[in-house]
């Protein structure tokens, strides 16, 4: 029934399209001048039902123009029988064709019209989407709500929800260069002045490796795959991870995977400082043009458990002079550097000290 109804209604449209042509060509002819057609709002719309009904606006025109041609040949044998003038003809072809040209304009113009909107539409509903998988959320039964609300704003917008996504934050860059390098179906739009991005299906196969690629120079943060209703998890460690980029003087993307123990110290900022504070505070006791150098030998000897020679191969130097640096910081940093407790915490404080904490 449903099919019966849209055959009849484009039935309808065709019948009406006809008539307000013929009523129309006369009407100009009558008037003698073709400065305003009457009746292209049909064709404009007919233009815009077009695109809504996702046809190409190619056989419309064509259409078109295959009546007119029709129409003129029936004119012309009925205006020679009648024993009309050949310029009259000529006069008459013309006014036919340019009148068709401008139907075929007011069609294309609804045409692109609707286009537009339809454009805007999407654009709108890749934004909600977007905002929507960025949201914080709170408990389980909030988490099962922001999934269905992704479920619906994906629909909205065309996408396919996948099992599995990765969220990317970026800040500089421009939206229409981010999106160019991820892969087609990713979700690309500004929120609060923020970049970010959606991407299905991180971890699918070479997935991941085009996703290296594509942000190979663009100073971006990247979340862990989940699963749609833990969405805003990998946005906050994809916000966390641009943190890292921006702390690199050269551009490139943080993956959240790789730097976890980075980013569990920017989780709290006030507790590594603190940790730097208590487990390297005694470093300031040495000179400050030595303190860099003891810190780099710390950094080499934990690096390589404690061998000597692989530490001095580290930092480019006698074996003997990473024995006497050793023998320094066991002084200043007293029994830390002799159990395993002890060593974990200076790694910790090493790499919250190199992260600005």
């Amino acid at each position: 029934m449903a099919s019966q109804e849209v055959e009849s209604a484009v039935a309808r449209a065709l019948r009406d399209g006809v008539e307000q042509g013929l009523s129309g060509f006369q009407e100009v002819m009558d008037r003698g001048s073709e400065e305003r057609v009457p009746g292209l709002d049909v064709f404009f719309a007919f233009g815009r039902s077009e695109r809504r009904a996702g046809r190409t606006v190619g056989a419309v025109l064509t259409a078109y123009r295959v009546g007119a041609q029709a129409a003129w040949r029936g004119m012309a044998e009925s205006g020679d029988a009648a024993g009309m003038e050949p310029r009259a003809l000529s006069a008459l072809a013309d006014a036919i064709f340019v009148y068709i040209d401008r139907l075929c304009a007011a069609t294309v113009e609804g045409y692109t019209y609707e286009q537009s909107l339809a454009a805007a539409e999407r654009v709108d509903a890749r934004r909600r989407l977007v905002e929507l998988a960025v949201r914080p959320t709170g408990e389980a039964g909030e988490r099962a709500t922001a999934a269905r609300e992704l479920a619906g704003a994906a629909a909205d917008a065309g996408w396919r929800l996948p099992a599995r996504l990765a969220v990317v934050a970026f800040r500089d860059e421009r939206s229409a260069r981010v999106a160019a390098r991820l892969p087609s179906d990713a979700q690309v739009a500004r929120v609060d002045g923020m970049g970010w991005a959606v991407v299905a299906d991180p971890d699918g196969p070479g997935r991941q490796a085009m996703l290296r690629r594509g942000l190979r120079g663009v100073r971006a943060g990247v979340g862990p795959a989940v699963a749609p209703g833990a969405s805003a998890e990998s946005a906050r460690l994809a916000r966390r991870a641009l943190t890292l980029a921006e702390g690199h003087a050269a551009a490139g993307a943080v993956f959240a995977g790789d730097r976890r123990v980075d980013l569990l110290l920017l989780g709290d900022p006030g507790v590594a400082r603190e940790l730097v504070d208590a487990v390297l505070g005694p470093l300031a006791l040495a000179p400050a043009a030595a303190r860099e150098r003891l810190v780099e030998t710390l950094a080499a000897w934990l690096e390589h458990q404690g061998e000597i020679r692989p530490a001095a191969a580290r930092l480019h130097v006698h074996p003997q002079t990473v024995r006497y640096r050793v023998a320094q910081l066991r002084e200043l940093l007293g029994d830390r550097m002799a159990d395993a407790g002890g060593r974990l915490e200076l790694e910790l404080a090493l790499r919250a000290r190199r992260l600005g904490a």
